[in-house]
């Protein structure tokens, strides 16, 4: 049995639209009304043929809405294999949601669908994802197209550790693909067309607010290994202040592996410690490569001069393997068309 999961707030007829296609392909459909006013009721009513509704007191917000939902499978649809969540504005087309569900029956865990932005994408999504590409590959080492579409397939046995993900509004989506990630599951990516009805405007996405929660949220899972590159640097920097470049073959790798040992601790035992950890190797791996790619830059710039201080010498690079890594996630999960 295939469940498709709906969170809904002040939803418009569009819902009742996708209920019924949803209804007409034999899914079991869930909508899991988060809030919504009295007036919407009658929206909600046309449905309750075709779908279980789930009521929430208030708005509690998407992610909220959407482990509300996850919860609720279990009790209401026991014998469910696999689910999927879909958005209740109908930019989600039901021939993409026969698509997950098709990508997950051939053996896939965990399905994300990437949307093929359009011209007439509206700006704020297209800066949006633009911004979120750049800042989830760089501080989780992880390249998606699009890490913000609502429509995503999982077997149910990620139920549990879905409930255990932080976030209740739209930071929960993209914290879950971090703590996906953490624990070393696949995530297979689908391309879909985007559809935006009437420039996106029936979205309750706010452009500041919603932002500042989404990198807050992530921020709370990965800085560790924030921590991680902070350690190496006051480390570097007391290698600079009594060695200079004196051993810095030493120095440099030194501080870069204690810097990434520290970031392991942290995630395994603080940030992840409640579900399976296993990002340790990932990390051992990188942090093998930054370490040598920092010496030998570092030494290719002491050909030219030692005048520079050693600290900046290795934040060059950095910066310039920061360029070269984005560029190798992109080329390593950039998804194919």
């Amino acid at each position: 049995m295939s469940v498709v999961v709906i969170p809904a707030y002040q939803p418009d007829e569009q819902l009742i639209g996708l209920v019924d296609r949803l209804h007409e392909q034999n899914f079991s459909v869930l909508v899991v009304n988060d809030g919504s006013d009295e007036t919407y009721n009658k929206i909600f009513t046309a449905i309750t043929d075709k779908a279980k509704i789930i009521n929430s007191p208030k708005n509690e917000g998407k992610g909220a809405a959407l482990k509300r939902g996850f919860a609720a499978i279990k009790e209401h649809f026991p014998t469910c294999e696999e689910f999927i969540t879909a958005d209740a504005d109908g930019q989600h087309k039901v021939e993409d949601i026969i698509r997950v569900q098709q990508t997950l029956k051939s053996g896939k865990d965990f399905v994300l669908t990437v949307r093929e932005f359009q011209k007439n994408m509206p700006f704020r999504s297209k800066f949006g994802n633009d911004l979120s590409r750049i800042v989830y590959t760089v501080m989780n080492g992880h390249y998606f197209d699009d890490n913000q579409s609502g429509l995503r397939g999982f077997a149910v046995k990620h139920i549990d550790w879905l409930l255990r993900v932080k976030g209740d509004k739209y930071d929960y989506e993209m914290n879950m693909l971090c703590y996906a990630d953490k624990q070393g599951i696949k995530i297979t990516t689908l391309p879909i067309k985007a559809i935006y009805i009437d420039g996106n405007k029936s979205s309750h996405f706010n452009p500041v607010a919603d932002t500042l929660r989404i990198y807050k949220r992530l921020f709370s899972s990965v800085w560790p290994s924030c921590l991680g590159v902070a350690i190496w640097q006051v480390l570097t920097m007391v290698a600079t202040v009594i060695f200079g470049y004196e051993y810095s073959v030493i120095t440099i790798p030194t501080a870069v592996m204690i810097g990434a040992f520290i970031t392991f601790l942290t995630q395994k035992f603080l940030v992840f410690s409640k579900v399976t950890y296993k990002d340790g190797m990932r990390i051992l791996c990188f942090s093998v490569i930054r370490a040598t790619a920092y010496t030998i830059l570092v030494e290719v710039i002491t050909l030219f001069t030692t005048a520079i201080p050693l600290i900046i010498s290795v934040n060059v690079a950095a910066l310039l393997m920061l360029l070269v890594e984005y560029q190798v996630h992109k080329l390593m999960h950039k998804t194919i068309k």
